[in-house]
Order: structure tokens, then sequence, then C-alpha cells
């Protein structure tokens, strides 16, 4: 950014010209305005010498120039330009903030782009290590990942390598990355010397910065930046960047992770029919990549959630997840993608990490539909498309605000009266289909008590022998009958409700549900 001149502000395309003009005739003609090198600005000079007798114009100790004539008229235009100089000063600094903000938000969208299109965990590693480099200055870098919760940590990428280590600022068997790892805590370390935890050749750093990579309810490794130089050090807004670097890297290396383990065991099956092949790996893929651990947050008391899916022998494209916001918003989502197997399955992966990441960058509902439907729609490469449903509970008001893809509304039960109100239906296409269409918000409150249902159409439409639909009319009785439960049992009777209606009947989708109720 140009130093602020006093040129800047005297000339005649500044805003404040007009002012400064009004001022000196106002005070008679008889002052005038130099810069520091006593080049004229404003009114004419009275004299040869006259600088040192002027009053000069500072801003934050530094002499722009100087106001010469009678004093108490040269006091006053000098308050007044240093005035205008102080104002001009921090409007620079705000835009140049704002600036910088705007490009960190543009490289980490970017890097969720780049991350959605890629399957191997090198490549994921090198991406993300790239981008977070652009972002925070560092000499040393790494991503440590681990594929199961008792291996090894080992290098996936690094830039710079310290003297006598495995690549990046940090070794595998780090006791100060095992504790970022066991804690599930981003830290920073701005005094490496004195950090027991680091190693002798971890200690040549100056400052490290190091985040989990937590993809759902486990932790696949640890990413870390580092800089050699003295008097370097890292803030809480670095902590920040590199932790949403971390959610968007690790969601990626599970993939990764999932694909290989699909090769691996496509491979491993040489023996089994193909489409025994194919069912059993996108079956995998797609109980691997919903949560499976609950309650999924037992430390925190505002509200209990429970989700159940049951796979047809088919496997569809159902998903659900769940993921704080931040520490006052609870986002829940539930999602079909069309299509049946490995494709599905696939698709699947790519529509749930894409909404996760996106909306964990605090975006409303509407328009983290609009930024995932515009990626589903560039980087689409079948007819596959996913309807989807995505509420956001504020913990503190119980406002829920939502906003549907094309999905079946959900129920909400009230506590005080019982009763089951099915929320409006704000319409919106499936993602994946075309860009460009608008998506809508609405919302409703609840109260202590109150519970979401959200469930997917092989809840409904699941068929008896006789090929009859469970249909609306019975999940909403269910839910009347059995709004006093907590979520884990409700779900668990109305999977009983539904098994007694199909009485044998084979499951041609996917049924899967997902209830969340305020405290």
């Amino acid at each position: 950014m140009a130093a602020l001149s006093l040129k800047t502000i005297a000339s005649r395309r500044s805003s404040s010209y007009p002012a400064l003009v009004a001022m000196c005739e106002a005070l008679g003609g008889s002052v005038c305005v130099t810069d520091a090198s006593g080049k004229v600005l404003l009114g004419e000079l009275p004299g040869t010498d006259r600088l040192s007798a002027g009053v000069p114009v500072l801003l934050d100790d530094a002499t722009l120039g100087y106001v010469t004539g009678p004093p108490e008229a040269a006091k006053a235009l000098s308050l007044l330009l240093a005035h205008l100089a102080s104002r001009e000063a921090e409007g620079r600094a705000l835009a140049a903030e704002v600036l910088h903000l705007y490009r960190e938000v543009h490289l980490i969208e970017q890097l969720s782009e780049q991350l959605a299109a890629l399957l191997n965990l090198n490549a994921v590693g090198e991406s993300a290590l790239a981008q977070a480099q652009r972002l925070i200055s560092a000499t040393h870098g790494c991503i440590l990942v681990r594929e199961k919760d008792d291996s090894p940590l080992r290098v996936a990428a690094f830039f710079g390598r310290l003297e006598g280590g495995d690549g990046g600022p940090l070794a595998t068997g780090s006791q100060f990355a095992q504790s970022i790892l066991d804690r599930g805590i981003a830290e920073v370390v701005n005094d490496c010397g004195s950090d027991a935890r680091l190693f002798d050749s971890e200690r040549a750093l100056n400052a490290v910065i190091c985040a989990p990579l937590r993809a759902g309810q486990r932790s696949v490794g640890v990413i870390a930046l580092a800089h050699t130089a003295a008097g370097t050090s890292y803030s809480a807004a670095d902590l920040k960047l590199v932790n949403t670097i971390a959610l968007q890297t690790a969601t990626a290396i599970e993939n990764s992770f999932l694909c290989a383990d699909m090769v691996g065991a496509v491979r491993d099956r040489e023996q089994l029919a193909a489409l025994q092949h194919e069912l059993e790996t996108a079956r995998t893929i797609q109980h691997l990549l919903v949560p499976r651990i609950f309650p999924p947050f037992p430390e925190r008391k505002e509200f209990e959630l429970h989700a159940q899916m049951t796979s047809a022998r088919a496997v569809g494209g159902d998903f659900f997840d769940f993921f704080l916001v931040d520490e006052n918003r609870l986002g829940v989502v539930i999602g079909d993608v069309s299509g049946k197997g490995i494709p599905a399955a696939l698709y699947m992966a790519l529509t749930r990490m894409q909404v996760k990441s996106t909306a964990i960058l605090g975006m409303s509902p509407a328009e983290c539909f609009l930024e995932v439907n515009r990626v589903l729609v560039r980087e689409r490469v079948s007819a596959m498309f996913a309807t989807c449903f995505y509420g956001l509970l504020d913990l503190v008001t119980g406002e829920f605000q939502y906003c549907s893809a094309g999905h079946n509304p959900p129920y909400v039960t009230r506590a005080a009266s019982g009763e089951v109100e099915a929320l409006a239906d704000v319409g919106g296409i499936p993602l994946g289909l075309f860009d460009g269409m608008g998506y809508i918000v609405s919302s409703v409150q609840l109260m202590p008590g109150d519970a979401v249902f959200l469930y997917t159409d092989g809840v409904s439409e699941a068929q008896n022998i006789a090929e009859e639909d469970f249909s609306d009319e019975r999940v909403i009785g269910g839910l009347g009958a059995n709004c006093e439960l907590d979520c884990r049992a409700l779900i668990g009777e109305m999977s009983r409700r539904v098994a007694l209606f199909v009485d044998g009947a084979p499951q041609s989708d996917d049924i899967t549900m997902l209830s969340v109720r305020r405290f």
C-alpha cells in the first residue's frame, strides 16, 4: 500500500478539497499548506523561509507537511488536515483488511473445489499444503496420516526438510503431533525450544502450528506448518485458518482411504461375481461415510440426536450427517442420491463432503445449497443427482432454519401438545441437475422438548407383499404415538413399525432416519 501523503488529501481530486478551500477562504486566505518537502499545496507561501515557523501536520508522529499563517488559523487548519489524514489512513487499512479476507475465502473455496476432484492421498496432501502455504507464511509443512486409529503416523505430503527428519517440520513419531491427535485440538507453539514434546530436531523450528485432521468422529492425522526464522510467530487468526483447511482436507483424505480400500477389496475378492463386488463395496463406502458413534456430542446438554440407516440389498445412495457449525449452531443433513451401487455411493460421498465443507464456513442453508449445486453441476460426469435437506438449529434461541433440495419435508413433534407438524415445503430442485437455480430458507421455532424427524422416501415408500406403501400417514401416526420417546428409542420404534408393516417383503430402497431434540 502506497505511503499516505498530504498531497493525496489536498489534491483537487480529493473529496476533502472543497472543504479545505472553503476553510482557507474563511481564514482570510492568509494561510498556506505545504508538503514535507516544502512544495505548496494550497495558498501562497508568504516568505522564502517559513517552514520552520509553520504548524506541522502530524499523523502517528510522522510530519506530512506544514501550515503557515496566523498562529490560530494555522493551528486550526493543521488539526483539520491531521483529522482528514487519519480518516484516510483508517480507510486504507480497512480496505486492505477486506481484500485480505476476500483472498482467504477465495483460496479456501478453491481448495474445496480441488479436493473434491482428488482421490489420491498424496495429491490431496500436496494440494492442501500448497494452498496453506499461500495463506500462511511457513518454511516447513507436512501432513501426517493414519489409516486406522491404532496405525502409526506416516508422511502423506511435505515441504522443507529438517536435518535428520522424515520430511516436513514434524517426525512421524513426534510426541507433539501425537498429543494434537489424541486431544483433537489445534495448537500454536511460538517457543519451540522450550516445549518438551518436541524432539531435538524439531526444536530447530522457531514457531509451529498444528491441527488435527478430523473426519466424522475420528482423527485421520494432523497438518503442521512451521517457520525457522528468528522472531516469527503464529496468531489465533493463523490457527483458525489452519483449522478450516484441516476440516476440508480430512474429509478428502478419508475419501482417499475409502477409495484405496475399495480398490483393495476388489483385488482381494477376484473369485466373487462382479455384481457382488460392486454391491459390497458400495455398501462399505455408504456406511463408512456416515457417523456411527452415538451420542455424537456427549458433552453437549442442549440437544440429543440419533440417526439410523438400513441399506437395501441393491444399495442406494442415502446419507446423513451432523456437525457443529460453531459453538451455538448444529447442522443436520439428510439426502438421497439417484441410482444404485458404487456410482451412487461415490456420488453420495462427493455430495456429503461438499455439503459439510461448505456448511462449516457458516453460510446459510440456501447459500450452502447454491454453492454445492454449482460445484456438482460443474464436476458432473453422470446423470446422477441428489435430493437433500439441511437444517441449522440455533442451540440458544431454538430457531431451526432449513432449506430443501427436492427432499421430503421433515416433521416436528411438539412436546407440549403431542402434535406432529410437517415443515413447510420450500421447494428447491435436487442438487447436481441445473446451475443457477435458487433455494429458499424457511424457519420454525423449536421449544424445549420439541424434536425434528428427518427421513428418506425409503421409509414412507416401504412396501409390503401386497405392494402397499407404508405412507406419510403412518409416519405421522407413529411419531404422534411416540413423541415422548428419546431420539434413539423413537427411531427404534419407527423402524419396528416399518418392519412389521412390510412383513418380510424385499427391501427395495435404503431406509434412513434422523431425529434431533432441543432441550
